[in-house]
Order: C-alpha cells, then sequence, then structure tokens
C-alpha cells in the first residue's frame, strides 16, 4: 500500500464512492475553515489516536490529513497501522487539497 495519495486521486476516490474515511487531524490551534474543505472528513484530535480509533470500522481505508501532510498526519497514519488500519496520508495536506482545488476552478474542472 502507498503512504500517501494525491489530491486528485482523493477526489477520484470520493467521486466514486469509495470505502474510505477521512480525517482530518489538524491540531486543534490549526484547525481554520479553508476554501476547498474535504467532503465527508471528520476531525480527530491527532493526539487521541487510541481513544477514538476504536470508533472507526476497520473495513474503510482511512485517509488522513493536516495542515501540510507532514509530522501531524504521517504520525497518525502510523499510529493507525500500527492498530491494523490501513491508512494513508494526503500528499501537501489540506494545503496541496485547497491547490489542487483551486488549480481545478481555474482549468474550468469543478471536479
Amino acid at each position: 500500500m502507498k503512504d500517501a495519495v494525491t489530491p486528485e486521486e482523493l477526489e477520484r476516490l470520493l467521486q466514486v464512492g469509495s470505502e474510505i474515511q477521512v480525517l482530518d487531524v489538524r491540531k486543534t490551534q490549526d484547525r481554520m475553515e479553508v476554501t476547498h474543505p474535504v467532503p465527508t472528513a471528520e476531525w480527530r484530535d491527532p493526539e487521541q489516536v487510541a481513544e477514538w480509533c476504536t470508533a472507526i470500522d476497520p473495513v474503510n481505508e482511512i485517509i488522513v490529513f493536516c495542515v501540510h501532510g507532514h509530522h501531524v498526519s504521517q504520525s497518525t497514519r502510523d499510529a493507525l497501522r500500527a492498530r491494523g488500519f490501513r491508512a494513508r496520508i494526503v500528499e501537501g495536506g489540506i494545503d496541496g487539497w485547497c491547490r489542487y482545488k483551486q488549480d481545478s476552478r481555474l482549468r474550468g474542472n469543478d471536479g
């Protein structure tokens, strides 16, 4: 399994109705509103993985994102994998997703 999905790959997964769960794991202080939120994403505190992971369906793949796709999302992905979940991060985090969506709109793809 790849460690990450690109924003474009995530959009395709969402469009075809793949059985994934998208989790926003930005730290509380980093959770600002964005121009292009990820559909279906739910926020989870990255410091509380052990508590909230018990409520996740282990059948679904989990896609996590933080602000830039570095330490916070990677450590959350690793913690989930250590507990047996299939998990990946979004390359570039929410910033990468928003750039991708903005570029798509500028190209005329409302995708």
